[in-house]
């Protein structure tokens, strides 16, 4: 088996908290198919691919975008960045376009959060992990139940699943480089104002 399905699909559903058995029913395969898959005994046709993506709600481009072969050296020079502005908050995209697709990609940024703004989610995580370098200000982290304080030369690194959130309670601005794994387009920053 050239391709290796089996452990993505597994990573997938235990992600998610689900059983071989909720899932195989939900696709209309059985809990043994759907086992020897997981294990790459086989090799899934077609059909039971997209059934079992289906019950994850993943599509199968971005299923398949850790597949890609190809790759390249880019360079994001200093002032041709891409920036994004909302309010209180501020990044700028510090990696190419082929690091953000593929097996092992990455988004990275420099970002600033103004004084009294926060940044993230208390409801919910996404899948990956996350590092901060802070090069500037203080802020919080809020993850999950727990608070962390984060000056300049700190560095952070956790699981992105737990609902988590950046907050400038200081008076000045705080900024840091921050590299978000897997890159899934998700916008990791939150809604656009």
């Amino acid at each position: 088996m050239k391709y290796k399905l089996g452990a993505p699909l597994r990573n997938i559903r235990n992600s998610r908290n689900q059983t071989i058995k909720e899932v195989a029913s939900k696709a209309g395969v059985s809990s043994s198919l759907l086992s020897q898959i997981e294990r790459n005994r086989i090799s899934p046709s077609l059909d039971t691919l997209f059934q079992i993506l289906e019950v994850y709600g993943v599509a199968p481009n971005k299923f398949f975008k850790d597949y890609e072969v190809s790759s390249r050296v880019e360079i994001i020079k200093n002032n041709k960045r891409q920036a994004y502005e909302r309010k209180g908050f501020k990044y700028e995209k510090l990696c190419g376009v082929s690091q953000v697709k593929g097996k092992y990609s990455f988004n990275a940024f420099f970002m600033e959060l103004a004084p009294g703004n926060e940044r993230g989610n208390f409801e919910d995580g996404h899948i990956g992990r996350e590092l901060g370098i802070v090069v500037a200000g203080k802020a919080q982290l809020i993850y999950g139940e727990d608070t962390y304080e984060l000056s300049r030369g700190d560095s952070v690194s956790f699981f992105s699943q737990i609902p988590h959130v950046l907050r400038n309670n200081s008076r000045e601005v705080f900024q840091a480089y921050w590299i978000v794994t897997p890159a899934d387009g998700e916008d990791y920053f939150g809604d656009k104002t």
